[in-house]
């Protein structure tokens, strides 16, 4: 896991080449909507891409993590399925009932199930490297999808951004790899701030939301450890009411602050005002800085950036990251 994570950069930059034969296939102009069906860390490219296109875009960008498709999709939408095993159930199940609609569709995978529901109906397919746990393939589906994005006219300058964001990504591994020291390296000096403490991820939903959610997930499937989403500002509505009780517990929280330069002003203001509340309540605080002088190079920069976190907080507990025993149950169980 921890050669994948460093090698985050080096899947980036393999997008170009993946999605090339995919997008030879696809006529390039822009769709109604751009919907893309996925689970866990097949999904998580498409919320990265979505929070880009909903701030610079005028075509919506939609993440569905169901079995059941929304009914107001419409031929004029381009729909994107996402597994990169190709037999993600509830992936599987949207294709089938949306394989007759009519819309423009590409797949991400692998191969399986999914792969071939796709060679038999001619849809195109972006063929991702096999052999990662699909967290650790988010190189690849980020900058594959980008260029899909790019393609269709809901981004700018694909492969120039994605260089960029490799670049970042970089910056992030020279201060926080495997090789630099404890004293002078973030990642880790945050892992071990949070050992033993349930961890909060607070940010902007418009800027960092889906980037919190990145980091929540690789928190719960490498270091297998408790930790959840709070986004401002909907969490000041209320649960930030909740730092009370049980008192035995919100002594022992930790709370992570993504932040990023373009928050909003009324935002930054609310971020502030939690830090010193949390801290009044007995909850640790962190601050994480999103880096980079583009949107997308930050949001991928603190991916980057809470996957380091993860992995040296697995490696704290001695618990193995790639491991997943409790997924591994739960489908063993589903398929008896």
């Amino acid at each position: 896991m921890g050669e994948r994570i460093e090698g985050f950069a080096a899947q980036l930059r393999a997008g170009t080449s993946i999605a090339g034969p995919l997008l030879a296939r696809l006529a390039p102009h822009r769709p109604r909507r751009t919907v893309l069906f996925g689970m866990g860390g097949s999904a998580i490219a498409g919320d990265l891409v979505r929070s880009v296109v909903d701030r610079e875009g005028d075509c919506p960008f939609h993440v569905v993590r169901h079995y059941e498709p929304p009914t107001w999709l419409t031929p004029e939408d381009f729909l994107v399925f996402s597994s990169y095993s190709g037999e993600t159930e509830e992936t599987i199940a949207a294709y089938r009932s949306l394989r007759y609609l009519g819309a423009r569709s590409c797949v991400l995978t692998t191969g399986g199930t999914l792969a071939r529901l796709a060679s038999a109906d001619d849809i195109p397919v972006a063929a991702l490297p096999p052999g990662h746990p699909p967290r650790a393939a988010l190189g690849y589906s980020f900058s594959t999808l980008v260029q899909v994005a790019a393609h269709l006219g809901l981004l700018t300058d694909g492969s120039k951004r994605v260089e960029a964001v490799a670049m970042g990504v970089e910056a992030v591994a020279s201060a926080c790899g495997r090789s630099v020291v404890t004293s002078r390296n973030p990642a880790k000096r945050l892992a071990i701030r949070l050992i033993g403490r349930p961890v909060i991820l607070l940010s902007n939903e418009r800027t960092l939301g889906p980037v919190a959610m990145r980091w929540k997930g690789q928190l719960n499937e490498n270091a297998k450890h408790l930790a959840w989403t709070a986004p401002l500002p909907e969490m000041n509505h209320n649960e930030v009411d909740s730092y009370v009780h049980p008192r035995g517990l919100v002594g022992r929280l930790a709370a992570v602050l993504l932040r990023d330069r373009s928050d909003h002003p009324r935002v930054q203001a609310r971020f502030r005002w939690v830090a010193a509340y949390l801290r009044r309540q007995g909850v640790q605080v962190d601050s994480v800085e999103a880096r980079g002088d583009d949107s997308m190079t930050r949001i991928m920069s603190c991916v980057a950036t809470g996957d380091y976190v993860s992995y040296y907080l697995a490696i704290a507990h001695g618990t193995d990251p790639s491991a997943l025993p409790g997924v591994q149950s739960l489908k063993k169980a589903l398929s008896r």
